[in-house]
């Protein structure tokens, strides 16, 4: 017996019940799809917050000795910002390789970052010099017709942007720079322009006699240590604590050395003796000496024996003033040539 309704048989309004039944599944299996295809970017937003963590743990591990004089020399960062801030200007010295570029580059990316002007530059010809200048500090290099300035109107355009806006000047080798270059960052100076010079072996004149400067010291054995390790490991190279000991010797306190020591280690070559500036102050074991001739004068007194007295006492006298000499003197590493 089938029943109508309107017109509609049972059987026809089950399948349409049925019909609309599979039809809401089917729509709410959809509405799980588009949210799982939704839910994606959430998780998209959430896993850049964890990914940048792991590349900067990553990062700090690959570029280790590229980045270490930022912390192994934290207080020298510091007191150069500082320093630069308070419209001061410095030159910062020590030997080849000790890190002077690596601690500047660290100084410029702060400064940068706070929203400073910095004009980073390297040494080549003065021309070149005070255009890059001018580029770096947004200086027009052009006069209104269109012409090129020339190197006197550069030095004078640049010299009215930093006397009346808060910018930096870095120079890196600026031992190698022309004097004519030099006397004019000497003229900066005068007005208070914040400027920061590195420099090996700065010479007794212009602007090297004026600027407080300050010495890079070798890094600690610790430190140099931990370079050498990471570059080992960086080379796939397994070095013992003895060899590893033996190829700081090579290295002393300075980072490149000790960086080149596990380059020629890698390639297996045999390099004897150092070329490091780090050396050890003799200067105790020439004043033990002096008191072991003192003692012997002593004993020669005690026993009679005048030879021993008078020699002994002669002996006492030179090594204590050599050694009373040699403490007096600067340095080889603090000195202005």
């Amino acid at each position: 017996m089938v029943i109508a309704i309107n017109g509609v048989s049972s059987i026809s309004l089950i399948a349409a019940i049925l019909t609309m039944s599979i039809g809401e599944l089917v729509v709410r299996s959809n509405k799980k799809v588009n949210k799982t295809e939704i839910e994606p970017p959430d998780q998209t937003v959430s896993t850049p917050i964890n990914h940048p963590t792991i590349e900067i743990e990553d990062l700090t591990v690959s570029t280790e000795v590229t980045t270490s004089f930022r912390l192994y020399r934290q207080t020298e960062l510091n007191r150069i910002i500082a320093s630069l801030l308070a419209s001061g200007s410095l030159l910062i010295t020590g030997e080849e390789g000790c890190g002077k570029s690596v601690l500047i580059s660290a100084v410029v990316e702060k400064l940068q970052g706070d929203g400073f002007v910095v004009a980073h530059i390297e040494p080549t010809t003065p021309k070149q010099m005070l255009l890059e200048i001018a580029y770096q500090l947004g200086v027009e290099t052009q006069s209104l017709e269109g012409k090129a300035l020339s190197a006197e109107q550069l030095r004078r355009a640049i010299a009215n942007y930093l006397e009346n806006n808060t910018a930096f000047l870095v120079i890196d080798d600026v031992q190698f720079c022309e004097a004519k270059f030099r006397m004019w960052l000497k003229q900066l100076r005068k007005l208070q322009v914040p400027m920061l010079l590195l420099a090996t072996n700065p010479p007794r004149t212009d602007i090297f006699i004026n600027i407080p400067r300050i010495e890079l010291q070798p890094l600690p054995e610790y430190a140099i240590r931990e370079l050498m390790e990471q570059a080992a490991l960086e080379r796939g190279i397994n070095l013992k604590p003895s060899e590893l000991s033996k190829l700081q010797e090579r290295a002393g306190g300075n980072p490149m050395l000790a960086q080149r020591a596990i380059e020629e280690e890698y390639l297996g070559l045999e390099v004897e003796g150092a070329d490091h500036d780090r050396y050890f102050d003799i200067t105790p074991l020439i004043m033990l000496v002096g008191i072991v001739f003192v003692v012997m004068r002593f004993i020669g007194l005690g026993t009679n024996n005048q030879a021993m007295y008078i020699f002994g006492g002669i002996a006492a006298a030179i090594f204590l003033g050599l050694a009373r000499l040699l403490y007096a003197l600067p340095n080889e590493s603090r000195r202005i040539k």
